[in-house]
């Protein structure tokens, strides 16, 4: 904690190599900026660099700074020059109460909102909810439910439940990326998607080859009472929605999230990606939407990799030059891409990542594209 009205000022070496200066520093950067509530390290490197995704990096080359993260309102970042290399220096100023903007806080997304997503590839094999309370059909706050199957759990332990809410599948042709979300059932089935594989060439079905996971949205958590002939009894603390027999469950994960994330580079993206679902049952969304994307850990993907979202091209057909709709139509035009929106990944799973969109400027849609930040 920074002490009250005492001014700290830090150097901040950022040195890079001669040849790549110009490379490196925008043509138009400032020589100063007071950094303002609502930055972020992303923003602030964006102001001075080509490629503000170098900030790691240039952060990082500090000793003298303890956590070069934090940064606060009012802080002032000049440029200067020591021996003709580019050199940042920040003026840190006193401010006790302040929230870091070096950062995206992931409280102003709907945290607990967040926590509540993930992704299993094994859902069938997940012990579940077979019955309710005095035969109810459902069941909610403050009554027991019961589970069948659930394993390496004691008395008084809390579990968390969960319903399965789609599968997503991916597959490639030549470069381009196709995906799937569907929907599923009380039962974590599907509907027949042969029309869907048949048109579109792809399957989420867990049987396909296609198949990446099965999303799981948290709705209800409460503590073991009695276990008893394969049952569980659990008594149902807090339920966000009412439970069903087939709802999973699961010994409590913990958390598994930062307060704070810091916006980096992510792995290169070669082939198309994707969106493939909005949280929710929602096609189109903007600022702090969470979205669902085709690439996770095993494609390099880590929590805080920023990528660009650009929009699907419109196929317009020439109705100027064509009377005949027939002739317009055969004289297509396809409109340039627009680079509308960043997403942020908050969370990462085997083949599939969430993310939060920010730095929206038009609407991003279920099938618009993510791009290298570049």
């Amino acid at each position: 904690m920074r002490k009250l009205l005492i001014a700290l000022t830090v150097s901040v070496s950022l040195f890079f190599a001669q040849s790549a200066v110009s490379d490196v520093l925008r043509t138009d950067h400032p020589t100063e900026y007071v950094v303002v509530k609502g930055d972020t390290l992303w923003d602030i490197s964006a102001r001075f660099l080509e490629k503000p995704w170098l900030w790691p990096e240039i952060w990082q080359k500090n000793p003298q700074v303890k956590d070069p993260h934090w940064i606060y309102p009012g802080d002032v970042i000049r440029l200067t020059y020591v021996d003709g290399k580019p050199v940042l220096t920040i003026n840190q100023m006193p401010n006790t109460n302040a929230t870091p903007v070096g950062a995206i806080d992931v409280y102003i997304y709907n945290r607990p909102f967040l926590q509540d997503l993930r992704i299993v590839t094994s859902f069938k094999n997940l012990p579940y909810v077979i019955g309710v309370d005095e035969g109810q059909l459902l069941g909610s706050d403050n009554r027991p439910i019961y589970v069948k199957g659930l394993q390496g759990v004691a008395v008084g332990e809390t579990v968390e439940i969960f319903r399965a809410t789609r599968n997503f599948g991916r597959n490639y042709k030549d470069n381009n990326q196709r995906s799937l979300a569907t929907d599923l059932n009380k039962r974590g089935d599907q509907q027949p998607d042969n029309e869907v594989t048949i048109w579109q060439g792809i399957s989420s079905s867990p049987s396909s080859s296609d198949y990446i996971g099965t999303e799981m949205r948290k709705i209800a958590s409460g503590k073991v009472t009695q276990i008893s002939g394969g049952l569980t009894r659990v008594f149902v603390e807090h339920a966000d929605r009412e439970i069903r027999p087939g709802d999973r469950v699961t010994p409590n994960s913990g958390s598994d999230y930062d307060s704070y994330y810091f916006p980096s580079k992510g792995p290169n993206i070669t082939q198309d990606v994707r969106i493939m679902a909005f949280s929710g049952d929602a096609l189109h969304g903007g600022g702090r939407s969470v979205i669902a994307i085709p690439i996770g850990s095993k494609q390099g993907v880590k929590n805080g990799n920023t990528y660009s979202i650009w929009s699907q091209p419109q196929v317009v057909a020439d109705t100027i030059a064509h009377y005949q709709p027939i002739a317009a139509n055969w004289d297509k035009h396809t409109m340039i891409q627009e680079n509308i929106a960043t997403a942020m990944v908050f969370r990462t799973f085997d083949n599939v990542s969430y993310a939060i969109i920010y730095n929206d400027v038009q609407p991003v849609t279920v099938g618009d594209y993510l791009k290298n930040p570049e």
